[in-house]
């Protein structure tokens, strides 16, 4: 559809003029441009800050929704995406402005498009000179310390992606699967369609499922991986030995590859082979989860909820993963501290406040400088 169609469509649905068959043409039009619909959102936003006569609770909704925006937007400034949810509000039955004549609209309407063309032309540029569209046809999404986000992939599944981590996908899937490439963590809730196998590839082992939500934890500096399932079904190979049979996981089950058996194991594969051999642990063990638990409060998946989940966490461990959540540094002097176990959770707490709130559990000091955290014995 051509550029100008689209606006003619939008302009009628913002003055509420728009026929259904009109209003889902422009849905099927900012479904094939993804790149669009920040500009329809804000735009949206616009026309709907003009006065009303009588605020209602639908207004309110739209204002706690346009917040909720306005917060994933600072959380990750440098990244914009098209997801259900910016379709569902652009498509919400909003309050009308006082005014009700066809033409006032249209005037109106026009006008605000002239100023939004001029202030957020298409393809705008962010602080790093790098658009929202060209993020997503370059098809690789990092993600820094500090920040978590949530994507939609050309096959409608979501994932919600943890900080310093990487997701890697083509434009659109191919005929026969769908394929992604995970460094970091992220938490996948798959669109079913059996006849596209849906394939997470990891440094160490590859996850294959129809349909299903699950937890991936790959960082490159961790010596394990994690697939944690949460419901439905996933197939898991270990790449270090393709021939050995495939894992089958089940809800509530945690799947850990240890890279550094599986390195030891790799490599006595090609070892002669001895007249007697000692029982060779598996590089691979499966883990049931609490049971009785919420979404929200397995250790495991709690971040996609905002929350750092620790339980029965080695103080070193967590520190590691306090890193990536605040984007700081921190360094432990003491072995025996670094030892120390502990459970809890942050919600919202800035670095030094987590510090402080560790401070109660375990006897340490600490400095600050910058973003610099060093913890020290008493």
């Amino acid at each position: 559809m051509k550029e100008e169609k689209y606006w003619v469509l939008l302009s009628k649905k913002l003055a509420g003029e728009a026929t259904p068959a009109e209003l889902e043409e422009l849905r099927d039009t900012l479904l094939n441009h993804p790149e669009w619909v920040a500009n329809a959102e804000s735009l949206s936003e616009f026309w709907a800050s003009q006065p009303l006569a009588n605020p209602s609770a639908t207004q309110k909704a739209e204002d706690a929704y346009l917040a909720h925006v306005n917060r994933l937007k600072e959380m990750a400034p440098d990244f914009k995406v098209a997801t259900t949810d910016n379709y569902d509000s652009l498509f919400a039955e909003k309050p009308k402005p006082l005014f009700k004549k066809w033409a006032v609209y249209t005037i109106a309407c026009m006008a605000a498009l002239t100023i939004f063309l001029l202030w957020f032309p298409f393809g705008q540029s962010d602080s790093k000179g790098q658009s929202a569209a060209n993020l997503l046809a370059d098809n690789e999404i990092s993600i820094g310390k500090g920040s978590r986000t949530k994507i939609q992939l050309p096959d409608g599944s979501t994932v919600w992606i943890n900080s310093g981590s990487k997701l890697m996908y083509a434009g659109s899937f191919s005929a026969t699967s769908r394929e992604v490439t995970l460094e970091g963590e992220a938490y996948f809730d798959v669109t079913k369609d059996a006849a596209h196998p849906f394939i997470v590839h990891t440094a160490g082992i590859d996850i294959k499922v129809l349909g299903t939500a699950f937890n991936v934890n790959a960082y490159t500096a961790e010596p394990t991986i994690e697939a944690t399932l949460i419901h439905g079904a996933i197939e898991v190979t270990n790449k270090n030995q393709p021939g050995t049979p495939k894992i089958m996981l089940k809800p509530h089950e945690k799947l850990v590859f240890n890279k550094v058996l599986a390195s030891v194991t790799g490599k006595k594969q090609d070892a002669p082979i001895a007249t007697a051999q000692e029982p060779e642990a598996s590089p691979i063990s499966i883990r049931p989860l609490a049971k009785n638990v919420t979404d929200t409060a397995i250790v495991e998946t709690a971040w996609v909820y905002n929350k750092l989940v620790f339980e029965d966490e080695r103080f070193e461990d967590l520190a590691v993963r306090m890193e990536r959540w605040f984007n700081v540094k921190i360094s432990i002097e003491s072995d025996k501290l670094k030892n120390f176990k502990i459970s809890g959770s942050f919600v919202n707490e800035t670095a030094e406040e987590a510090v402080k709130v560790l401070q109660m559990l375990i006897p340490f000091s600490y400095s600050i400088n910058k973003n610099e955290i060093n913890i020290m014995r008493k």
